[in-house]
């Protein structure tokens, strides 16, 4: 502030002296005399608690705030901001139609190779976990006057870490879809009864059913467990599988396994006369 109005008169004063042009040694002193005066108030004017006018913005936090932000989004890595996520693509649910059944069905074979537990030794390099369950079908509870008995279905796996009942829930429009095909009873109540499908299970048998079966008895209904809704999140449609019990009809997937199944034992044929 001293400088400020040092400057102002020192300013005005070379003006002043310019214009008239005054070069005597009376205006030098006279110019010493006030800075004088000035230096005497000086303590005086610095004595007041002027208003200090703060921008409406608190850029310090601001500030802060986006550094924070910056910091949320880039931490990904490889100076691109936002990271990459790693985990897998999943699928809300499998469709209910011919295409899906045989992919499933091949995953089933593929995964379980037509076991019902894992073989081998889980320290092997080629060893795969999965676990297979008996999957069966009803129409409403036992208390509904339109309920039907439970039909076995086929089996269902999950292999590696994935939960046997994110397979159910994965693929239970597929198993519906097909017990409707396999079972004409099913069929018959109507699609009101459809609606109240439910979807059981047990431990894998090497029980399997055919079109001349009926519907479980009552003690046997005692084991069946209903499955519940649960999380697909970061499920794949390749880690689980379903196999019918026997072919819907119009449906000829068999075939197709038992061909497999022989070419196989073709070849295992083969290297075994091969190596005798």
């Amino acid at each position: 502030l001293t400088s400020l109005i040092f400057t102002k008169i020192i300013i005005h004063h070379r003006t002043t002296m310019t214009a008239e042009k005054l070069n005597s040694c009376k205006n030098i002193k006279a110019l010493i005399i006030v800075a004088s005066l000035i230096s005497q108030f000086l303590p005086f004017v610095t004595s007041f608690n002027l208003p200090i006018k703060y921008s409406s913005t608190p850029r310090t936090s601001a500030h802060h705030a986006k550094k924070e932000k910056k910091k949320a989004g880039g931490s990904g890595g490889g100076g691109f901001g936002v990271s990459k996520s790693t985990s897998a693509p999943s699928v809300a649910t499998i469709s209910a139609d011919i295409a899906s059944l045989e992919k499933q069905w091949d995953n089933f074979v593929s995964i379980t190779d037509l076991e019902i537990q894992p073989k081998g030794n889980p320290e092997d390099e080629d060893y795969r976990h999965f676990i297979v369950s008996d999957v069966f079908v009803r129409v409403g509870s036992e208390n509904d006057s339109e309920s039907t008995g439970w039909y076995r279905t086929g089996k269902v796996v999950a292999a590696d870490e994935t939960d046997i009942n994110a397979a159910f829930t994965l693929q239970k429009g597929l198993i519906f879809w097909s017990a409707l095909h396999m079972w004409p009873a099913l069929a018959a109540k109507g699609k009101r009864a459809a609606r109240n499908l439910q979807l059981g299970y047990m431990p894998p048998s090497m029980h399997m059913a055919d079109e001349t079966d009926t519907t479980l008895d009552a003690e046997e209904a005692e084991d069946v467990l209903i499955s519940e809704k649960v999380s697909v999140h970061g499920v794949l449609s390749k880690d689980v599988g379903f196999r019918p019990d026997f072919n819907p009809p119009g449906f000829t997937y068999k075939r197709r396994e038992k061909a497999a199944l022989k070419k196989k034992k073709s070849s295992m044929e083969e290297i075994v006369e091969a190596s005798s």
